[in-house]
């Protein structure tokens, strides 16, 4: 019985010790791979849209050592895609010069990013449109956090 007792509470310990944090494979900087291959997100055409917005994302620190240049950034409203772009290495950080295109302001944004190393797509609902955001800045709207 007393053995039984103790079983019980080294599992009851062990279980708590374990955070949700353990589980998830985009928490922190143990990312794992995935099988995604890469998307096939297409510039849309800028000429069917009444208003674009430009922005320089930087990509958050936790996945700047994953990237690459075969990476991609992708732009959706209600999911259609309004701006595609790809990496650029500035001051050994990556970056991204998205330009979004709506024909009404204050639709949300979703963003996806393609990370390459690791086959995954990461998601991030990310503001709303506006054409007068101005194209570079410090924040979320600028270092979105795909991962947590």
């Amino acid at each position: 019985m007393k053995k039984s007792i103790l079983a019980l509470a080294a599992l009851a310990l062990m279980a708590w010790g374990c955070s949700s944090s353990d589980d998830d494979p985009t928490q922190g900087e143990g990312l794992l791979g995935g099988t995604e291959a890469r998307p096939a997100w297409q510039v849309p055409n800028f000429d069917n849209y009444e208003q674009t917005m430009t922005v320089a994302v930087v990509l958050q620190d936790t996945l700047q050592s994953y990237a690459s240049a075969a990476d991609l950034l992708c732009a959706t409203i209600d999911e259609e895609v309004r701006g595609v772009a790809v990496p650029r290495l500035v001051d050994n950080r990556w970056r991204f010069v998205l330009t979004i295109a709506s024909n009404e302001a204050g639709k949300a944004i979703t963003l996806l990013y393609y990370c390459d190393e690791l086959h995954r797509i990461f998601s991030v609902d990310w503001g709303t449109f506006d054409a007068n955001t101005p194209p570079t800045g410090e924040g979320g709207l600028y270092q979105p956090a795909f991962v947590n």
